[in-house]
């Protein structure tokens, strides 16, 4: 049985520290796009994509510092952050697998379609159909936006090479 005033989750204390590092790196994201190329004659250039992902990052870290917020007000008290460990090795050998994929020259298609079907299985997703599909359409979709709108290269594998 829970106690009254227990919640599920991180502390409220780890929430706020969460949303201080994402706002933190945000703001590094934001400036390190002001020091990239400025656009080319037509496109957006690199910069955009960097500032949006540093958008993102901050709302993402504002959305974490208010649920602290509401947490602590509240007087919500969560149990013992332990994590998940099984779930993080996961985690981190979809992102070693995806560096390892890129040394070997797998490409970007193929190594993130790991990346993102390896994440989804240390969130409790059964790898089958649904996740390979629905990497392979994010990965395909990531690899033409900066190839084509950005104009940017990324890593060519022989799935690359098919596409052209």
């Amino acid at each position: 049985m829970s106690e009254a005033g227990t919640t599920a989750g991180p502390r409220w204390q780890t929430q706020c520290g969460i949303g201080v590092a994402l706002l933190l790196v945000a703001v590094a994201l934001w400036f390190d796009a002001g020091r990239l190329p400025p656009p080319p004659a037509t496109g957006v250039g690199p910069s955009a994509a960097l500032r949006l992902v540093g958008v993102i990052i901050g709302v993402l870290g504002l959305a974490h510092l208010v649920s602290a917020w509401r947490a602590r007000a509240a007087g919500l008290v969560s149990a013992t952050d332990v994590g998940n460990h099984r779930s993080l090795g996961i985690v981190m050998a979809a992102l070693v697998g995806q560096i390892v994929l890129l040394e070997l020259g797998a490409g970007f298609v193929l190594s993130s379609l790991w990346l993102f079907v390896l994440t989804a299985r240390g969130f409790g997703e059964r790898i089958g159909v649904k996740p390979v599909a629905i990497g392979l359409v994010l990965s395909l979709a990531v690899y033409f936006f900066f190839t084509k709108a950005l104009s940017l290269a990324l890593p060519m594998g022989p799935f690359e090479r098919l596409l052209g």
